[in-house]
């Protein structure tokens, strides 16, 4: 059985916490000087909130300790844990974006093992991306306990290199941003047609839904496949003539995943 310490539950560090709580029999700490009230009265028994680190009896009982806290406050936050002494055979997980590993080890113990994952909000219901990433010297037991943790919220990566963090970030790790605004405006457009708001959002939501099963089930990619739907002289081909217009929308996510992979560096500075 794990027992973790999870420091931070903002909208991502809850997300991970409510998935495991449904899925695992692992017991949880969690400090959130904000949210510690609310996270005891939801989630009673199963876990136990503190306002700070002050608060944890005994630190080294604990053989995952996850960081769930903005890059803006790691430095803050990691000096409290520098003085402190962990179990040997505890792992330290941060899905902070940005903060590389030797930035955890300048206040954590070298001798323990630390992994970067950057997850996303589909983790909430168990159809998550995962991205990890950790030293070469990462043993394949504490891989494979770590996989099997991450794969309850749904699909895992390992990547090569940690400075693949920042690019996946930009990606799935933002990426349900950008597919929630893109469904707005479809919404939006659609609802000028006067189907009314039920009809329409069912319309688009279940379009949605179907075309990425369909695209997962196919061996065509997603630009033959919009072509094979773009019949001569038909309906799908006017509309997506506008996307083709000088490249409209490739140009435009290109700036998009450009700009938040930018930010994902600076974070890291």
């Amino acid at each position: 059985m794990n027992k973790i310490l999870l420091v931070g539950s903002g909208h991502m560090g809850s997300a991970l916490l409510k998935s495991w709580i449904s899925k695992t029999n692992s017991l949880f700490t969690v400090i959130d000087p904000v949210q510690f009230r609310n996270i005891n009265k939801v989630f009673k028994k199963r876990v136990i909130a503190v306002k700070s680190i002050l608060e944890v009896k005994n630190i080294s009982e604990f053989n995952l300790i996850i960081f769930a806290i903005k890059p803006q406050i790691a430095e803050e936050v990691l000096k409290k844990f520098a003085d402190y002494k962990f179990n040997k055979k505890c792992t330290f997980i941060s899905i902070v974006a940005g903060k590389k590993i030797n930035f955890f080890y300048k206040y954590l113990p070298a001798t323990n093992e630390l992994i970067r994952v950057m997850p996303n909000m589909p983790a909430l219901i168990n159809h998550g991306m995962s991205c990890l990433v950790a030293k070469k010297n990462l043993s394949i037991k504490t891989k494979n306990k770590i996989n099997a943790l991450f794969s309850i919220l749904g699909e895992t990566l390992w990547l090569k290199s940690e400075k693949d963090i920042d690019k996946v970030t930009a990606i799935s790790g933002s990426g349900p941003g950008y597919i929630f605004l893109i469904i707005d405006a479809f919404e939006k457009a659609a609802l000028q047609l006067g189907l009314g708001e039920k009809n329409t959002k069912k319309l688009v939501h279940q379009t949605l839904l179907g075309s990425t099963h369909l695209l997962l089930n196919e061996s065509l990619t997603a630009e033959k496949l919009a072509n094979k739907i773009a019949i001569k002289g038909g309906t799908t081909e006017a509309g997506l003539n506008q996307f083709k217009q000088n490249k409209i929308l490739h140009n435009v996510f290109k700036k998009v995943v450009e700009a938040a992979y930018r930010r994902a560096n600076q974070l890291g500075k």
